[in-house]
């Protein structure tokens, strides 16, 4: 059983101004996840950063769907590099602190 805490698609979309039909796009994109709970929409509320920065590309922005997938791949591969060097540079130092 998951330990988040759910919130209402309907409510949160009303409560932040965004459409409930974008939200489902994402989530048919893969980009977000939506539970289904007796026919009702939830979010996890860990998603919620998530969910609003792609909300602030597409509203703020102007960014369409395809163009905010690119992007939300472009800076998951960024992160993936970014822990890489973290690594990198830790075993790095165990090395140097050993001379």
């Amino acid at each position: 059983m998951s330990t988040h805490e759910l919130i209402a698609l309907e409510v949160y979309c009303t409560h932040q101004g965004i459409d409930v039909t974008f939200v489902h796009s994402l989530h048919e994109r893969g980009l977000i996840l939506i539970t289904t709970e007796r026919e009702v929409h939830f979010i996890e509320s860990t998603q919620l950063a998530r969910i609003e920065q792609l909300a602030r590309m597409h509203y703020d922005l102007d960014i369409n769907l395809e163009g905010i997938e690119a992007i939300s791949h472009l800076l998951e591969r960024m992160q993936s590099a970014q822990d890489d060097l973290r690594v990198l540079r830790e075993r790095l130092s165990l090395y140097e602190g050993n001379s």
